[in-house]
């Protein structure tokens, strides 16, 4: 016993000093450890996806744990923390990293050990591997949401069962007499505290980990969610099929169809801004898939918030072709309609509906059509569109007609066109009409209401009637230049007149080409009531003093001319062209009659737009009309031919 306690006294001696060394060795590794999680979790990557990444770097911690022990440790049997990363390796990595673990632990164990003892040390690091992987399936996932000390101890039980069963495999393997027995049990049992500590740290840091990463996947849905409605939004959409695109290329098309309330200005008007009410919810989604659902499997569509007034519906392996058949697809509308009503009472929202073919990306951008969809709802007010080849064209148009808008407001070059005005007593030319006549990029002619009515819903108008002014002036600098005193007339319309400082605008325009104010006519155009009336009476105000004159278009066409003629200092009217067609009923000549009169009696000269026979222009004389403007005397002519004629 005497020479027992000796020996065990001995050893102690020795692998006390190391305890210090053994601390510090615990220390870097939670460190390493630590940095690692920290370094790939920038990368987005769960704990799942660093398996072999764990085992390559627990690895190389091995590799150094057992040089820094090779060359500093003390005592017969040198403490070292290589049992508690093997069985790490397996815990964090699986199979996978503990099995890249242990071969980087038997390259450690030849480079700083040699071959004395290798079988058993590589079996017992084996075993240490294998007994991560099993702690792995009972803790896994559990481990990444609930950190506990019942947790922490399994752990550390295993891992002592583990070393014991490592001794009992080295004595039978070689035999007590070849082993320092004495020396590795003792080992093993001052390493035990230090071990606890470890794993407690490992899987506190992997715990801290999971619950990062937790929260990042709660704020990547945060930002995919609208906050209101609580519906998946466009970013969701995008990625959704982004993740469809890259599941399999031999999967058949998608579609989207976009449904947009039509009159949702007139909603906030009645109520309001919507605050934290919003227009969508999932009860609305639910109503948009009891309607389509009727002959499709559940998993082939999906509901997506496209805009504040846009609701998107995605429908897997369909075409265009097949949702042209769909009887339920028109009833949508009608049927968000009803479902929106009910949380408006006394509205009555109008919907709108969008169907797109989705098809494969060929580049990284998105898969989103959003310009297809825009253009696809701009071309009706209600009821169901679906986008395909004469809309494609449609849209190239739309996109050309834009593209040349912002090229005349820069160079100050529409494509203007000049039909001629003749007093009616003596032919005698007096003026023009600047008409509007833009060509595709095959030459045919665009006609000029498409282009007035794209650029008035995309709210483009009043830059369209300043491309036309600043075009019409540069052709007016060319007429003073020739002499003429002719008098042009421009189309413009109520959302040019009441732009707060478009008269002072215009009148600087005309100061720059040295310009007359009385060389340009205003033909006021599409009038409607509007309550801006005080700016628009300053704008005329500012005109009228700077010489230019005033024109009401299509006199005759409704009540609000008369109001206007009553209202504004007018130079002309001129007659609805309808009325000139007419020319020979007898209804048609008392009307023009009375034009004629109230016109005379305001001090407006009257001109008749649309004369195109002989006959016609004697009738118009007859009735006191004052210019004649139409096929009878000139189609509208190119700025050259004009002036020629001029």
């Amino acid at each position: 016993m005497d020479a027992l306690s000796r020996v065990s006294t001995r050893i102690l001696d020795s692998a006390l000093p190391s305890l210090p060394l053994y601390l510090l060795q615990a220390t870097a590794v939670i460190g390493m450890i630590g940095v690692f999680l920290i370094a790939t979790r920038r990368q987005g990557q769960a704990i799942e996806g660093r398996r072999v990444y764990i085992g390559a770097i627990l690895g190389l911690i091995y590799l150094f744990n057992s040089w820094f022990v090779a060359g500093y440790a003390q005592g017969v049997v040198k403490l070292n923390l290589g049992i508690d990363i093997l069985l790490i390796s397996g815990l964090l990595g699986g199979w996978r990293g503990g099995v890249t673990c242990l071969l980087a632990s038997l390259l450690a164990r030849y480079q700083f050990s040699g071959t004395q003892y290798f079988l058993p040390a590589g079996l017992e690091a084996a075993l240490q591997v294998l007994a991560g992987i099993w702690l792995r399936g009972r803790m896994y996932p559990h481990m990444l949401t609930h950190l506990s000390l019942r947790l922490i101890l399994q752990a550390w039980g295993v891992r002592i069962a583990v070393t014991l069963l490592g001794l009992a495999l080295g004595v039978a393997i070689i035999g007590s007499a070849q082993l320092p027995l004495l020396e590795l049990a003792t080992q093993r049992v001052l390493a035990l505290p230090v071990s606890l500590l470890v794993l407690a740290a490992v899987l506190a840091l992997v715990y801290n980990d999971a619950q990062i990463d937790a929260q990042r996947q709660r704020e990547h849905a945060w930002m995919r969610i609208d906050p209101i409605s609580g519906l998946p939004n466009l970013r969701a959409l995008d990625e959704r099929l982004q993740r469809h695109w890259r599941s399999s290329e031999d999967r058949g098309n998608a579609c989207l169809i976009v449904t947009e309330m039509g009159n949702l200005q007139d909603l906030l008007l009645r109520y309001g801004s919507l605050n934290d009410s919003g227009l969508w919810n999932p009860h609305t989604a639910e109503a948009v898939r009891r309607t389509l659902l009727h002959a499709r499997p559940t998993g082939t569509m999906e509901v997506y918030q496209f805009g504040d007034n846009a609701l998107a519906i995605l429908l897997f392996d369909a075409s265009l072709a097949d949702l042209r058949a769909d009887t339920e697809l028109p009833a949508l509308a009608d049927r968000l309609s009803t479902v929106i009503g009910d949380d408006w009472p006394g509205f009555r929202p109008v919907f709108r509906c969008a169907v797109v073919e989705l098809k494969p990306p060929t580049q990284d951008d998105s898969s989103i059509p959003f310009r297809a969809v825009t253009l696809a709802l701009n071309t009706i007010d209600s009821g169901v569109v679906f986008f395909d080849d004469p809309i494609q064209r449609d849209s190239e148009v739309d996109a050309l007609i834009e593209t040349a808008l912002d090229h005349w407001l820069q160079h100050a070059d529409a494509p203007l066109y000049y039909q001629p005005k003749f007093r009616l007593h003596d032919r005698h030319l007096v003026g023009a009409e600047a008409l509007l006549r833009m060509r595709d990029d095959d030459g045919h002619l665009i006609a000029p209401m498409r282009v007035v009515s794209l650029l008035r819903r995309r709210g483009r108008l009043a830059e369209l009637e300043w491309a036309t002014l600043q075009a019409a002036a540069a052709f007016l600098g060319h007429c003073r230049d020739d002499g003429h005193t002719l008098t042009i007339a421009v189309n413009v319309s109520a959302e040019s007149l009441r732009q707060p400082g478009f008269g002072a605008r215009l009148c600087t325009l005309l100061e720059q080409q040295r310009i007359p104010g009385a060389m340009l006519r205003l033909e006021i155009v599409e009038w409607t009531e509007i309550v801006e009336r005080d700016v628009v009476d300053a704008n005329v105000v500012v005109l009228l003093a700077a010489g230019m004159s005033l024109s009401l278009d299509d006199f005759g066409a409704g009540y609000s001319t008369l109001i206007l003629l009553s209202q504004l200092s007018v130079a002309e009217v001129k007659i609805e062209r309808a009325l000139i067609a007419t020319l020979a009923d007898a209804k048609s000549q008392s009307i023009v009659r009375f034009i004629v009169e109230v016109a005379h009696r305001c001090g407006a000269i009257v001109v008749a737009e649309g004369t195109e026979t002989t006959a016609q222009e004697q009738l118009l004389r007859a009735l006191g009309v004052d210019v004649g403007q139409g096929y009878l005397y000139a189609h509208a002519l190119p700025p050259e031919q004009f002036r020629q004629l001029a």
